[in-house]
């Protein structure tokens, strides 16, 4: 019994991308219910659980093994563990790894939703640049008071707290409607589409009249 309990615990230390897809299958739907109850007061009871379903499965299944291989491959060149190294990752990380990241959580999210590919690109386009603005100043404070004030054997703790936080504010961004500018945009659109029609149908009653004569 003691040898199987000792292997099952080797399990995450040997599979590192199987301990962080487990990780994120709790803590991703657990985001959403928390933004839930930050912005609108939303029991457990409440919650919407479609939406912390989906949650997890794009947390676990999709975003845990690419920031999986993305820590693993630029492991690779940030080896020491200071404040310059830190901050430094912060910053390539918001060249590189995440616009890459959040175009590709509006756009995931918004197909497990079954929405239509143009609405998830329109989703993207929308959103994409009001949350990158946050992470940019979010993630390099975060890194920077990460290594000057918390002490070394809480860092692990301090930096998931952050992700923490940084996934209640993607729920956040994710919940939020279309601007009031797209929606005026769409109605002219639906609008158009209903005048085109109506004088198509006009003119076919000329033609007719026309024939008639």
């Amino acid at each position: 019994m003691n040898s199987i309990l000792t292997k099952f615990r080797k399990i995450p230390l040997q599979f590192p991308l199987v301990r962080g897809m487990v990780s994120y299958a709790v803590i991703w739907p657990t985001c959403s219910i928390v933004q839930e109850y930050i912005e609108n007061g939303t029991t457990i009871e409440n919650a919407d659980w479609l939406r912390a379903g989906r949650f997890g499965i794009f947390g676990t299944f999709f975003m845990a093994p690419v920031f999986y291989g993305w820590m693993k491959y630029s492991g690779r060149f940030f080896r020491r563990k200071n404040l310059r190294t830190a901050v430094t990752r912060a910053v390539i990380e918001q060249v590189t790894y995440s616009p890459v990241a959040m175009a590709y959580f509006f756009f995931g999210m918004s197909l497990l939703e079954m929405k239509p590919l143009k609405a998830c690109v329109n989703e993207v386009k929308e959103k994409f640049w009001p949350t990158y603005k946050v992470g940019a100043i979010f993630w390099p404070t975060a890194q920077t008071i990460n290594f000057y004030f918390v002490s070394e054997r809480n860092r692990i703790v301090f930096v998931s707290l952050a992700s923490f936080v940084w996934t209640i504010f993607m729920a956040h961004m994710k919940a939020k409607r279309q601007t009031h500018s797209n929606i005026i945009k769409m109605t002219h659109i639906v609008e158009s589409a209903g005048n085109d029609k109506k004088m198509a149908r006009d003119e076919n009653g000329v033609c007719g009249q026309r024939a008639d004569i």
